[in-house]
C-alpha cells in the first residue's frame, strides 16, 4: 500500500518547511488550502506534500483545511465564494469534472482559476492471472466474440467509471460496467471472480503483480511510469486514451493577477527542486507541475475527454 507522507494530518495544522530557500514574495502571509478528503487519505497527501513546497519557496504559511462533506461540493463553495486574494486554495483531481458531470456538484474546473497542477497517480488495467487474455487487443477480441460476459468492477459516478467506460467502448459496448466499490473493494471482487477487469493504482498493481496472482494489461498514459517501467500503455497499445489522476490546485474565480504571476515562479522553483521528485516518489506519485495557463489548457482538455467519454 502507498505509504503516506508523515507530515501531520491534523484538520488545519500549520506546516513548517523543511529547507531554506530563495523565496517568492506571495501576496498575503497566510494561505488556507481547501481539501474535500479526509486526513490520510491519498489526496490529502499529496496536498500536504504541495503545501510544503508551496512553504518552501515562498513567504507564506500555510493551513490544510480538510472538507469532505458533500462529495467535496463543501470545499469548493468555501473557495469559490473566497476571497481573490489567493489566501484560499482548492486542491482536488478529476473527481471535480464527473461530480459536475453526474449532476452531484454544481461546480466544474472554469467555476475556479486553475493555479497549478502537482503530480499524477497511475492506473492500470488489470485481469486476473489465469485470465485468457494478456493485452488489450486480446480482451477486445474475447469481449466482442463473448458479449455481456466481461464485467468491468468500477465505483459507478467516479472516475473508475469513466476508466470503464473508455475500454468498453474501445470495445464496442460489449462489456459490462458493475459497481464494485472502492479500489480495495474492487480488488476483492477481481480475485473472487465477480469482475474480469478493474482499474488499479500502480503501487498495488506492482504488489499483486509480484505475488502471481493478476496481470497488467495496460497503463492509463501515454507514458511509461517510472515505477513499473514493464507496464504497457494504452496507447502504445492503440487506445487512445490517457487519464491519469493529477491533482491540481485552483483559486477562485477572477483571483488576482499577482496570485497567478506568484504561481508561475512557485511552480517553476519547485520543478527545480529535487527533494520535489524524491518525495513524489516516495509516495508512487509523478510530477506533473504545470503553471496557471498551461494547468487551464490541461483542464479544458481532461474535462472534454471524460464528457465525451460519458456521453457517448
Amino acid at each position: 500500500m502507498m505509504q503516506l507522507l508523515k507530515i501531520g494530518v491534523v484538520t488545519a495544522a500549520m506546516l513548517v518547511p523543511s529547507v531554506a530557500m530563495s523565496q517568492v514574495d506571495y501576496p498575503v502571509d497566510s494561505v488556507r488550502i481547501f481539501v474535500p478528503a479526509n486526513p490520510g487519505g491519498g489526496t490529502d497527501a499529496t496536498a500536504r506534500i504541495f503545501a510544503e513546497f508551496f512553504q518552501t519557496h515562498s513567504d507564506a504559511s500555510v493551513a490544510i483545511i480538510n472538507q469532505p462533506a458533500g462529495g467535496g461540493v463543501v470545499a469548493a463553495q468555501s473557495v469559490v465564494q473566497g476571497d481573490q486574494d489567493g489566501s484560499v486554495l482548492f486542491f482536488f483531481h478529476a473527481a471535480l469534472h464527473t461530480a459536475n458531470l453526474f449532476g452531484n456538484s454544481p461546480y466544474a474546473w472554469d467555476s475556479f482559476t486553475p493555479l497549478a497542477t502537482i503530480s499524477e497517480i497511475n492506473d492500470v488495467y488489470a485481469v486476473r492471472a489465469d485470465a485468457p487474455y494478456s493485452t488489450i487487443d486480446e480482451l477486445i477480441a474475447y469481449a466482442q466474440e463473448n458479449p455481456g460476459e466481461i464485467n468491468i468492477g468500477s465505483q459507478l459516478g467516479g472516475t473508475t467509471q469513466v476508466k470503464g467506460e473508455a475500454i468498453n467502448q474501445a470495445a464496442g459496448g460489449s462489456m459490462r460496467i458493475v459497481d464494485a466499490g472502492t479500489e480495495t473493494d474492487r480488488i476483492t471482487a477481481l480475485l473472487g471472480g465477480q469482475v474480469e477487469v478493474i482499474s488499479m493504482s500502480v503501487a498495488n498493481a506492482l504488489q499483486y503483480v509480484e505475488d502471481g496472482q493478476i496481470k497488467v494489461l495496460a497503463l492509463m498514459n501515454e507514458t511509461p511510469d517510472p515505477a513499473a517501467p514493464e507496464f504497457p500503455t494504452t496507447v502504445s497499445q492503440g487506445l487512445d486514451f490517457s487519464l491519469p489522476l493529477v491533482m491540481t490546485v485552483y483559486g477562485p474565480p477572477e483571483v488576482d493577477e499577482a496570485v497567478i504571476a506568484a504561481f508561475d515562479e512557485i511552480v517553476a522553483n519547485i520543478r527545480a527542486d529535487p527533494e520535489f521528485l524524491q518525495v513524489l516518489n516516495n509516495q508512487a506519485q509523478v510530477p506533473a507541475l504545470r503553471g496557471p495557463a498551461e494547468a487551464s489548457e490541461f483542464l479544458r482538455n481532461e474535462y472534454d475527454i471524460i464528457s465525451g467519454l460519458l456521453n457517448q
